[in-house]
């Protein structure tokens, strides 16, 4: 008998009646710690990503929001930001998406590799992780954008229009599937090409050079999304700017095409820190466990 029938004829079949029940579970628990790994991994480097990331994202939610900026540079909002407010003003609103990050994180890794199992390409793989996305990411983004803008009543609010906190949903809907079959997708096909012949993970400064591009072209490419959302999420409950339509209409007139693209010096500087912070530590993090 060979070796490898040696191996096979130790092994204890999945039907055998007398399996222990601990070797039975075997499966199960390895799906289950492969859960935790997701969870672990993507929600620190979700955390880490959100912190770095969110000073930025106050500045890109005030440039496309607010009329009274319009012409404004990305460093000159920055500073009337600063002198009006005070430093507090660029991590006001945080706490709703740190706090979901473990989340939102966890279900965009665990998301795409599902996808991928199922037999889905990496840019298919990327549009499913987004969509399953939206739907957490939709009302935490309207009490981020709420809470940016100073609106302190969002509970009132809230008893009168429950629905508010999906407002803009469909933006961000096509947002989150555009930006994560780019940032994941395309990340993929260049992690396989550079990673080592064992398999392991490439070195983390490929991955930080990788994900930066990925990241960059991933918000460039769903950024007009965003901008709408943005105008949609900042406006009343019920009002007309919280329509696609009448929001797309704003964003044309505040500054032609060139308005779906305001703010994007911020927002890009913002997405190439952001998406590289999360898929290194994501990696780091992922090669310990």
């Amino acid at each position: 008998m060979d070796l490898t029938a040696r191996a096979s004829a130790r092994a204890w079949p999945p039907t055998d009646p007398n399996r222990p029940p601990a070797l039975a579970l075997a499966p199960k628990f390895r799906f289950a710690m492969s859960l935790l790994n997701e969870v672990l991994a993507g929600g620190t480097a979700g955390a880490c990503a959100t912190a770095i990331g969110h000073p930025l994202d106050c500045v890109k939610v005030h440039m496309q929001s607010r009329a009274d900026l319009r012409g404004l540079s990305t460093l000159s909002v920055a500073t009337s930001m600063l002198k009006s407010d005070g430093p507090g003003i660029f991590f006001r609103g945080i706490a709703a998406p740190l706090a979901s990050s473990l989340i939102i994180n966890s279900v965009m890794f665990v998301a795409f590799e599902h996808a991928q199992q199922q037999g889905l390409s990496p840019l298919a793989a990327g549009v499913a992780s987004g969509v399953a996305q939206a739907f957490l990411t939709t009302p935490m983004d309207w009490i981020k954008i709420q809470k940016q803008l100073g609106a302190t009543a969002l509970l009132p609010a809230l008893r009168a229009r429950p629905m508010a906190v999906m407002n803009g949903h469909a933006m961000n809907l096509a947002r989150e599937a555009v930006f994560t079959a780019f940032y994941l997708g395309l990340y993929t096909h260049i992690r396989a090409m550079a990673a080592p012949a064992d398999g392991g993970a490439p070195p983390l400064a490929v991955v930080a050079l990788a994900s930066s591009a990925t990241g960059a072209l991933a918000w460039l490419a769903s950024y007009p999304f965003d901008v709408v959302k943005s105008v949609q999420q900042a406006s009343a409950a019920g009002s007309a700017a919280s329509r696609i339509d009448a929001a797309v209409r704003i964003v044309h007139k505040r500054a032609g095409l060139a308005g779906f693209y305001r703010g994007a010096l911020a927002s890009t500087a913002r997405a190439m820190l952001v998406t590289s912070s999360r898929l290194v530590v994501y990696e780091s993090i992922k090669s310990r466990l």
